[in-house]
């Protein structure tokens, strides 16, 4: 289980949690503090009047006793012994309220006390009780008044006083004992009340530190709470919460890196753009279809297309608002001439920021193909409505009366020479089709180039002769392993276009040779050469360098384009020099090398 960073428990939680309890704990203390004052004043009160009640019964007893036998001055000496054995005041007041004896004063020097509260209620039969400050002494007292009787009848009021100062001395002492527990309670009080705020706020600044954690992306980290609480359940469903994120996170971040793959991996250009026309997006596609050296993400759109017509493509396409414009634009770049087929897509959804989707296509191959063969097909029917028109004017001048056997004989050959024309023409038109077909397959085969040489040689021999040419053959390699066919094929169309520009007495040399674990052939010829405007496109279809030398050979200008799909299909390269006046030599090399090999030599 991995655990969160420390926290410091001192947050604002535990704060508020301390302060409420612990002025809770204080108040409460407080108040049982003044409810214990309140209640130990009045036992206090209640206990001193009791026990000044039994002294004042014990001396009414004591003086009712003796009463009648007291001689004159003998009750101020009961009053003053009393004092003595019990530190309280005593005083014998008669019923008209003079004072007859006093324990702490001279009876004949005090005033009357028939008004005071006590003696009133005692005169009247009752025990009276009061607290003030005695005229006699100038002392604050307690009193305790008591009706002395004798025979049913009122015949004087004993009065017992204790000085306040005894109260109020035993009041200090117990408010010094409440305020010295509350002094230490209220500490330990607070000390508690410290703990359980920590312990109450550990848990949840626990939590909430690690819900900190989760908000910043931290969805690593786990947290235990023990316990059945809230708080317990509030972290479990938090930590629920964390792996139902984590789990839809990483599921995003593969969605997004397979999207990104499969985005950047595109052949086709893809760029987002937002609805202030900002780029979100743009693939390696995009970039290098419109040759930009740095990712436009991050700027306008309108800014960073540098091409004329894609610029105002974009533009059009914002002002009309429709939900998909299409168009097909010729680009300049580094690259060179593309032809690209763009659509700008509006996105509808508002759950994306992304608002158009600019897909580039590059068609310059399909363009091109399109363009060749409309091409292929106004020359092929170029060559064919040529020797057709010649065969069709040759056969009308033949149905005509009184020609002669010479002009027949003449239009005839004019007939059999556009019949082979039209022959080789077909024939190599069937040849084109198969070595660019897609669906190529090779019967591969190992044999002596030789055979090859030797076949060729029979093939040519009468136009060699008709030109007193030579042509010679020198290999190095005994055995080769490839399709016979096309090899043969090849080089035949070499040879033929060789023979055809060769002039009397030329010469036409065949080579082949190993290099490295490749066949290397070349054909070399010492005819008229080919001018370096014209070496970029001798080997597109029905191009002929000289049309009109072209027409007096019989070529269909098809056969250097046999020759490069022929060897692009037998997995090799193929490759021209020529200098015009001095002659041509055609190099090709195959993966053609067999195991065993010899050098061999032959000419002719």
């Amino acid at each position: 289980m991995i655990q969160p960073a420390p926290v410091k428990w001192q947050g604002r939680f535990f704060t508020r949690v301390f302060t409420r309890l612990g002025l809770l704990i204080a108040l409460g203390m407080l108040v049982v503090g003044g409810f214990t004052w309140q209640i130990m004043q009045h036992w206090l009160r209640e206990y001193v009047v009791e026990q000044l009640r039994n002294q004042a019964h014990l001396a009414l007893l004591s003086v009712e006793k003796n009463w009648t036998t007291y001689q004159p001055g003998q009750l101020q000496e009961q009053c003053r012994q009393v004092r003595e054995q019990t530190g309280l005041r005593m005083t014998i007041i008669a019923p008209d309220g003079r004072v007859l004896a006093d324990s702490n004063a001279d009876p004949s020097e005090m005033e009357n006390h028939a008004g005071r509260p006590e003696v009133v209620s005692a005169l009247h039969g009752e025990v009276g009780l009061h607290e003030r400050v005695s005229a006699s002494v100038r002392q604050p007292f307690f009193y305790v008044a008591m009706p002395l009787l004798q025979a049913g009848e009122l015949v004087a009021v004993v009065r017992v006083a204790t000085p306040a100062e005894d109260i109020q001395r035993r009041e200090r002492a117990i408010r010094q004992l409440i305020g010295t527990g509350l002094a230490v309670a209220l500490p330990l009080a607070l000390l508690l009340a410290w703990l359980l705020s920590r312990a109450l706020a550990a848990p949840i600044q626990r939590v909430s530190t690690w819900a900190q954690q989760l908000a910043t992306g931290d969805l690593v980290t786990r947290l235990e709470i023990r316990g059945d609480d809230e708080i317990k359940q509030m972290a479990d469903s938090l930590d629920r919460m964390r792996s139902n994120l984590a789990a839809r996170i990483r599921e995003a971040q593969q969605q997004r890196q397979d999207l990104e793959i499969t985005v950047s991996n595109l052949e086709e250009g893809v760029i987002a753009v937002n609805r202030d026309g900002i780029v979100l997006l743009a693939n390696a596609a995009a970039r290098r279809l419109l040759g930009l050296r740095y990712s436009p993400a991050g700027g306008p759109l309108a800014e960073q297309l540098t091409h004329r017509g894609l610029r105002r493509f974009w533009e059009d396409a914002l002002g009309a608002g429709a939900s998909e414009s299409r168009r097909e634009l010729t680009i300049e770049t580094d690259g060179g001439t593309r032809t690209l087929d763009v659509s700008i897509l509006h996105v509808t959804q508002i759950e994306t920021p992304i608002a158009w989707l600019v897909c580039l296509r590059d068609i310059t191959a399909i363009a091109r193909s399109v363009a060749m063969k409309t091409d292929f097909v106004a020359n092929a029917s170029h060559e064919l409505r040529t020797p057709v028109a010649s065969i069709r004017a040759a056969v009308e001048t033949l149905r005509e009366t009184g020609l002669d056997e010479p002009t027949r004989r003449r239009f005839l050959s004019i007939i059999d020479r556009n019949v082979d024309r039209l022959q080789n023409l077909t024939e190599d038109l069937m040849h084109l089709n198969k070595v660019e077909s897609v669906a190529v397959e090779l019967v591969e085969s190992t044999f002596d180039p030789a055979e090859v040489f030797a076949t060729l040689r029979t093939m040519f021999e009468d136009a060699l002769r008709q030109k007193q040419a030579e042509l010679t053959y020198v290999s190095d390699v005994d055995l080769v392993h490839t399709d016979q066919r096309w090899l043969e094929l090849v080089l035949k169309n070499l040879l033929d276009n060789a023979v055809k520009f060769i002039g009397p007495g030329g010469r036409i040399h065949l080579r082949c040779a190993a290099a490295g674990e490749k066949v290397a052939f070349e054909v070399q010829d010492n005819g008229c050469g080919i001018p370096p405007e014209d070496m970029d496109r001798v080997f597109e279809r029905f191009y002929q360098v000289d049309k009109s030398r072209a027409m007096n050979v019989g070529g269909t200008g098809l056969g250097l384009a046999i020759v490069k799909h022929a060897v692009s299909a037998m997995r090799g390269e193929v490759s021209i020099s020529s200098t015009v006046g001095v002659g041509t030599v055609v190099r090709f090399m195959i993966p053609a090398l067999a195991p065993a090999t010899r050098p061999s030599t032959a000419g002719a």
